[in-house]
């Protein structure tokens, strides 16, 4: 990451909104992102500055958002919004009440909170010696040990994380050259006593079992004073550079705007694939190949459309549907967020995962079928089209202009099969997002 850019971009954020978000791992630009949370209230001023000074978006998480200079991602901010900060740290509360102002313009999370935090990724099965570097250098920093021990104070449960970060940053719990991560009767030890180790045990023991762990979302409810109305998910599709994520984060701002509480949604064709790649990989060997089924660089898959004849053809094809069994699962979990009170705005939906399916692994009728009847029905749908062209501009080096040309196509096809109202994302910004929030907004 280009540090002069990085610090140019916080100042950007400290100068359009002060005090909008909080340096939670320290000021070091030296890594490959930043990581801030934003304040409460603050999401869409500090989202409108990164954007105003030339990073776009790639929404991960609900609640994450990555902002990056393109092409060569020269900068990196990883914006976290407050709902969506881990259970598994130190209050957020309590970070913003003990950070202290630092010298790019912007809160420092204190050097106790940040020794606390790399304990708790210690716990939570982190590299160790990464971590290990992590907490000796904010150990270095003067008061750390009393920043450390007011910080243990401050929240139940704290103190046995506070102790192994003091061990880990002193070298009594040895860290240096061990390979792996912090050993299990460690971690079992540090957490016994404490909530939040106790959640990056979890984390630990489901990321060995191959699962996904999500941070859970609150329950929200609109502000006083205003109609928000029901809940909804709006699906917005489109091939890489239609400008979904630019259009999500507007519509974000007006839900919000007018009392709706709303998150942005990522989702991937195979994003999520969790033990079925630990799978994968060992029906790979087992078979003695040396690549996936899937070819993401082909506008249209080498192999041939009906995954082949005999053993092999029979395993591709139960793959293709698991992939999509794996999709609709994630869906219909995005799905339920709306029980919590929020409006989901997803940033790829059906259509999406149609195209992907079609480009990565050719013609495959039943996994379509699986993913037409498994997702659920969006309140709003919309298909922004763009020439392969202009993506390739917009986003250059991201994809070769034969994909693009050829996922153009597929979208529209998509598309007419789905009838979705279409938006010419090649328009001037302004216009795309106003007709987006014509028809997201209605109703």
């Amino acid at each position: 990451m280009d540090e002069r850019l990085a610090a140019e971009a916080l100042d950007a954020v400290a100068r359009a909104v002060p005090e909008g978000v909080v340096l939670w791992r320290g000021e070091g630009l030296d890594g490959s992102d930043v990581d801030v949370v934003a304040m409460p209230g603050r999401g869409h001023a500090v989202a409108c500055a990164l954007r105003d000074y030339g990073l776009t978006p790639a929404p991960q998480d609900p609640g994450r958002v990555l902002w990056r200079r393109l092409p060569g991602e020269t900068v990196v901010v990883d914006v976290l919004a407050p709902h969506a900060w881990p259970a598994r740290y130190p209050s957020l509360d309590g970070v913003v009440g003990r950070a202290r102002s630092g010298t790019l313009g912007l809160p420092v999370a204190s050097a106790g909170d940040r020794l606390l935090i790399h304990a708790v990724e210690a716990v939570a099965g982190w590299p160790l010696a990464k971590t290990a570097r992590s907490l000796r250098a904010a150990w270095a920093e003067p008061g750390a040990g009393e920043s450390l021990a007011a910080a243990a104070r401050a929240e139940p449960g704290l103190d046995g994380l506070a102790g192994l970060a003091e061990a880990l940053a002193t070298g009594a719990e040895a860290a240096d050259g061990r390979p792996g991560v912090l050993p299990l009767p460690v971690a079992l030890r540090a957490a016994a006593r404490s909530a939040q180790g106790r959640a990056a045990l979890g984390e630990r023991l489901a990321t060995a079992a191959g699962l996904t762990v999500r941070p859970p979302l609150p329950r929200v409810a609109a502000r006083p004073g205003h109609a928000a109305g029901r809940p909804r998910l709006i699906a917005l599709s489109g091939m890489d550079g239609a400008g979904k994520s630019t259009v999500g984060l507007d519509l974000l701002e007006a839900l919000e705007a007018a009392g709706q509480p709303a998150v942005v949604h990522w989702t991937r064709l195979a994003g999520e694939l969790g033990v079925l790649d630990r799978t994968a990989r060992l029906v790979r060997r087992v078979l003695g190949r040396e690549t996936s089924l899937a070819d993401p660089e082909a506008p249209a898959p080498v192999a041939p459309a009906t995954g082949g004849g005999g053993r092999d053809g029979v395993i591709d094809t139960v793959w293709v549907l698991a992939v999509a069994g794996a999709a609709v699962r994630g869906a219909r979990r995005t799905g339920r967020i709306r029980r919590r009170g929020l409006t989901v705005v997803c940033d790829r939906w059906l259509a999406d995962a149609l195209v992907d399916l079609r480009v990565r692994y050719g013609r495959r009728p039943a996994a379509e079928w699986l993913l037409r009847r498994g997702f659920p029905r969006a309140d709003v749908a919309v298909l922004l089209e763009v020439d392969g062209a202009t993506a390739a501009r917009r986003k250059p080096g991201d994809q070769s202009e034969a994909v693009l040309h050829a996922m153009a196509e597929r979208y529209t096809e998509v598309g007419d099969r789905l009838a979705l109202p279409r938006v010419d994302a090649s328009a001037a910004p302004g216009e795309v997002a106003a007709r987006l929030r014509a028809l997201a907004l209605r109703g």
